[in-house]
């Protein structure tokens, strides 16, 4: 039982262990060694996938996650507490970069969950669909126009469960557009926010900077261009997850076992036709393993580090890498691991008067462990954010550069707002993040050994691309902008990070 929480809650849980979805913590406790389907990794995409299939009820499916449960974890039910869980925890791979010749080699902490519900229990709840643009790019390069935002946005009202603001006293009448929205689907969405001066300010700075800055009520209409209130897979003061959501949710078909790692994806069939429908377990590098088999398939959803990781593992991918490392070959492809690419994130901090953000988090705590209100049912970041589309003759594409967006509706950089804190002296320090959404550079997923136990070389090869540095460069920029306008500018008293070099003079050197 999780301190704190209502007995009804744990009742319920029993419920659903007796009559739905099975969880087994060892794979000996198993009831069969054979599943029609075998669900590699229970993130996001796998608890979806798993629920899903287990609605027809003559299947049999089988969830193997490395991480403990979610529902075993408190910090992962508080959605204020989701820093608690982050690098450095034990439900983080607690993965880091090989040094990034392009930031000074600095090696880089590289987090991803280690939990059923993968990123989803783990990540800061921010609910966005994405721009409409990006589907539409999608369904061209594939050919597929069921993969376009017309035809995926049905899809997308209905695993949606809009929910009513969580604290009566916080109206969200506003910050959303009702008409995009729908309650019919199972993933718990809502607009949360608490009341800070910046709230104010960064809305009337919309009004003064309405080409950079427009008003934008609900970030995902399928063009996020514009500042406006942030959405939250939050409900009831709870995350939701793709474990709270669907798994949790299935029936007795579906069977999640837990704290288990599956090495190697191998083919029933020894006449070579790779027919890859069994997986090796283990729980330690020192422990037994164990075999099961798919009858229809085994779907890999480790995630964008350890899918890759786990078809090198199996004998999938560039043939020179795997022979280098011993390993045999089953399936000669160049593809596996490559074309890797992630955000890139330049935090900057701002002095100001502004009064902090923070909050009595023992105050807190009693309140959500009463009745599920207050600041640490809230994702702890500041409630607004910003988009910003940069124009064709900005500096970054001032030298014939291609624009990396998928079209007019999407968005260069994204403007999070962290949070005001404590500083020096009497002022406050404004802290920010800097996000380049679409970045050029490609790196890679690679082997270090033939261990499944050892962490894989994961290189970003972060600004590769001058036109990725460009892009962040004018993103910081833009802030300045934002803090320089009318509104905000009498609030701002200059910026702490990053440091000025020694003439004074903020240089892009300085900032990347």
């Amino acid at each position: 039982m999780i301190p704190g929480l209502p007995t009804v809650l744990t009742l319920f849980s029993f419920v659903a262990f007796v009559f739905g979805v099975q969880y087994f913590h060892h794979p000996a406790g198993l009831p069969t060694l054979e599943f029609d389907f075998i669900v590699v990794g229970g993130g996001n995409a796998g608890g979806v996938v798993a629920s899903r299939l287990g609605e027809v009820e003559d299947y049999k499916i089988l969830v193997i996650e490395a991480g403990p449960s979610d529902q075993d974890v408190f910090s992962v039910q508080v959605p204020a507490l989701a820093a608690d869980i982050w690098f450095g925890s034990s439900v983080d791979w607690n993965f880091t970069t090989p040094p990034q010749t392009n930031t000074n080699d600095r090696v880089l902490e590289y987090p991803r969950a280690k939990i059923l519900g993968g990123c989803s229990s783990h990540n800061d709840m921010i609910y966005n669909r994405g721009s409409r643009d990006d589907y539409n790019r999608w369904a061209s390069t594939t050919g597929d126009d069921n993969l376009a935002w017309d035809q995926i946005r049905p899809f997308i009202l209905k695993t949606e469960k809009w929910s009513s603001p969580n604290d009566p006293s916080f109206s969200e009448q506003g910050h959303f557009n009702t008409s995009i929205h729908s309650s019919a689907g199972v993933l718990g969405v809502t607009a949360p926010y608490y009341n800070h001066p910046l709230n104010d300010l960064l809305l009337k700075a919309t009004a003064e900077l309405s080409d950079e800055y427009p008003f934008l009520q609900d970030l995902n209409d399928g063009r996020p261009i514009g500042l406006g209130w942030g959405q939250a897979t939050i409900t009831h003061g709870f995350r939701t997850s793709s474990s709270t959501a669907y798994l949790a949710n299935s029936g007795d078909n579906v069977h999640v076992l837990l704290n288990t790692l599956v090495t190697r994806v191998t083919s029933i069939d020894e006449t070579g036709s790779n027919d890859f429908r069994e997986v090796i377990l283990a729980s330690t590098p020192e422990g037994s393993t164990m075999k099961l088999i798919a009858k229809k398939e085994v779907i890999l959803s480790a995630g964008v580090i350890q899918t890759p990781q786990l078809l090198l593992l199996s004998g999938i991918g560039p043939v020179d890498e795997l022979k280098a490392l011993g390993i045999e070959v089953f399936v000669d492809n160049p593809s596996v691991g490559k074309n890797f690419s992630d955000h890139i994130t330049i935090p900057i901090k701002f002095s100001t008067d502004l009064p902090t953000s923070s909050f009595d988090e023992t105050a807190a705590l009693a309140q959500w462990k009463s009745n599920h209100t207050g600041r640490l049912a809230l994702s702890q970041h500041l409630p607004q954010i910003g988009w910003v589309r940069f124009p064709q003759d900005s500096p970054p594409f001032k030298n014939g550069a291609v624009d990396p967006t998928a079209g007019p509706d999407s968005p260069h950089v994204e403007v999070f707002f962290v949070g005001v804190s404590e500083g020096s002296e009497e002022n406050s320090t404004l802290s920010m993040n800097i996000v380049n959404l679409t970045p050029a550079c490609r790196g890679s997923i690679t082997l270090a050994t033939s261990s499944p136990f050892n962490q894989p070389i994961i290189d970003p090869a972060l600004l590769d691309s001058p036109l990725d540095t460009a892009i962040l460069l004018e993103g910081f920029r833009s802030a300045q902008r934002l803090l320089a306008s009318n509104t905000l500018s009498e609030h701002i008293l200059g910026l702490d990070t990053p440091a000025s070099s020694s003439s004074g003079t903020i240089t892009d050197d300085d900032v990347i």
